[in-house]
C-alpha cells in the first residue's frame, strides 16, 4: 500500500489538504470521486494508469477525476516506491497554472519528502 503525504510550505499548512476539505463542504460528489481516484493511487500504485493517472515528465503526475463536471486533478510526485506526495489540486479549467505550482513546489522541496 502506498502512503499518501500532502506537501506543506513553510508555515506547516498543507493546501492541498484543505483543498479536500473545502471540496467536502462544496461538492460532495466530486469529494467523493477525487477521494477514490485516491484510494486506488494508494492501492494500485505505479500500476495505476490512463484514464486516471497521467505522467507529465520531470517527475510529476496527475490524477484525473473525469467523472464529474469541473474535472478535478490533483498533481503529486513519488518519492520512492511507497510514498507519494500531493502537490497541488484543482480543476481542468485551472490546469496551466496548477501544473506551474506543482513544478516550483516540486523544484523547491528538493528531497521530494513533502516539505519545503
Amino acid at each position: 500500500m502506498v502512503v499518501i503525504r500532502c506537501w506543506q510550505d513553510v508555515r506547516g499548512r498543507k493546501p492541498v489538504k484543505e483543498w479536500l476539505a473545502d471540496l467536502r463542504q462544496h461538492d460532495r460528489g466530486g469529494a467523493l470521486a477525487v477521494d477514490r481516484l485516491l484510494t486506488k493511487l494508494a492501492k494500485a500504485g505505479r500500476l495505476l494508469v490512463l484514464p486516471d493517472v497521467r505522467f507529465l515528465g520531470d517527475d510529476l503526475w496527475e490524477l484525473r477525476d473525469r467523472t464529474t463536471g469541473p474535472g478535478y486533478r490533483v498533481y503529486y510526485t513519488w518519492v520512492d516506491e511507497s510514498l507519494v506526495v500531493l502537490l497541488v489540486a484543482g480543476e481542468k479549467s485551472t490546469q496551466d497554472r496548477d501544473i506551474k505550482k506543482a513544478r516550483r513546489r516540486l523544484e523547491n522541496s528538493g528531497s521530494g519528502d513533502g516539505k519545503q
